[in-house]
C-alpha cells in the first residue's frame, strides 16, 4: 500500500497541474466566434451611426450633362473618323422632315396611349404589310424603338422621347460607326429647292431659272433621314433588277459581248512590266 505522504504528494502535484492549465487558458486571448465559422466578423453599428442618404434621382437634363462630361474625358476610339472627329465636330445641318409625309401619322388616330399590346405576334389587323427583320430577330417593336405610352414619338435606349423627324438619333444608338453620315460621306443631301418634289428628274425638265438653284448647293446642309433610304423594319438594301440597256441608234449595230474574261487593270500593268 502507498504510504500517506506519497498519496498526499500525488494529490498536490495533480492540483498544481490543474491550476497551471486553468491559468494558461484564462490568460490566452479568446478568439472571436467568426474564426471558428471562418467568416469575417461584421462590424457592429453604433447607435449614433446614420444610414447613408439615398442617392438623388437625376432628371433627364442632369443625366445628359453628366454623360456629356464623361464622354468629354473619354478618348474616342471607334466612334471617330480617321482624323479623330466625332459627331459634334460635324458641320451644322438640318434634316428633311418626315412626319407630314407619313401616311398614318399621328399614330394616335388609331392607337391609344393608355393601352398597347406588347406581345410578339403576327399582325393580322393592321400593319400586315410590314416585314420585321431589323436586328435579325433580336428585338420587337416595343423593345427598342417604340413606346406604348407615347406612340406618337420614338424612344431612345435611355427612355428619352425622340420625334419621328429626328429618327436618325434612334438609328445612331446602334449604328454609331456611320459617322460619315454626319460629314456627308453617307446618305443623300437635299438640294437648294425648298420643295423636294420640284427637283427636276431629267435634264429635259430643267428650266433656265433652275440654274441658280444648282449653284446654291454649297449653302445650308439639308440632309435626308436614315429612313428615307432604309426601311426601319427591314433596313438592309435589297437587290433590284438593273435597268435595261439603252437602245441602239439607227444605222448602228450592237457589238457582241467579248469572249473570255477581260484582264483587270492591275493584271494588264503587271503584264506590261514583265515585258520590260
Amino acid at each position: 500500500m502507498m504510504s500517506g505522504w506519497r498519496r498526499s504528494g500525488v494529490v498536490a502535484v495533480g492540483l498544481c497541474l490543474a491550476v497551471a492549465v486553468w491559468v494558461s487558458r484564462s490568460s490566452a486571448p479568446t478568439p472571436p466566434t467568426s474564426w471558428a465559422a471562418d467568416v469575417p466578423a461584421q462590424p457592429v453599428a453604433s447607435p449614433e451611426a446614420k444610414a447613408p442618404a439615398p442617392s438623388k434621382r437625376q432628371t433627364p437634363e442632369e443625366a445628359d450633362e453628366a454623360l456629356a462630361r464623361l464622354m468629354a474625358k473619354r478618348k474616342p476610339v471607334r466612334a471617330a473618323t480617321a482624323r479623330g472627329q466625332t459627331s459634334p465636330d460635324a458641320p451644322a445641318f438640318t434634316v428633311v422632315p418626315r412626319e407630314d409625309r407619313i401616311r398614318n401619322f399621328p399614330c394616335t388616330k388609331c392607337h391609344d396611349n393608355t393601352f398597347v399590346d406588347r406581345r410578339v405576334r403576327e399582325l393580322e389587323e393592321e400593319h400586315t404589310n410590314l416585314t420585321f427583320e431589323h436586328g435579325g430577330g433580336r428585338f420587337w417593336c416595343y423593345d427598342a424603338c417604340h413606346k406604348g405610352t407615347d406612340i406618337d414619338h420614338l424612344v431612345s435606349i435611355r427612355g428619352r422621347r425622340i420625334a419621328y423627324d429626328e429618327s436618325y438619333k434612334v438609328c445612331g444608338q446602334c449604328h454609331f460607326q456611320r459617322l460619315d453620315w454626319f460629314f456627308g460621306g453617307h446618305g443623300k443631301r437635299q438640294g437648294a429647292w425648298e420643295d423636294q418634289r420640284k427637283i427636276p428628274v431629267t435634264a429635259d425638265e430643267l428650266k433656265v431659272e433652275d440654274r441658280d438653284q444648282i449653284g446654291r448647293w454649297g449653302g445650308e446642309r439639308v440632309i435626308l433621314n436614315c429612313t428615307e433610304c432604309h426601311d426601319p423594319h427591314s433596313p438592309s438594301i435589297k437587290p433590284f433588277e438593273p435597268s435595261p440597256a439603252p437602245g441602239v441608234r439607227s444605222g448602228l449595230s450592237r457589238r457582241p459581248p467579248p469572249r473570255g474574261t477581260t484582264p483587270k487593270i492591275w493584271e494588264q500593268l503587271g503584264a506590261e512590266r514583265g515585258k520590260r
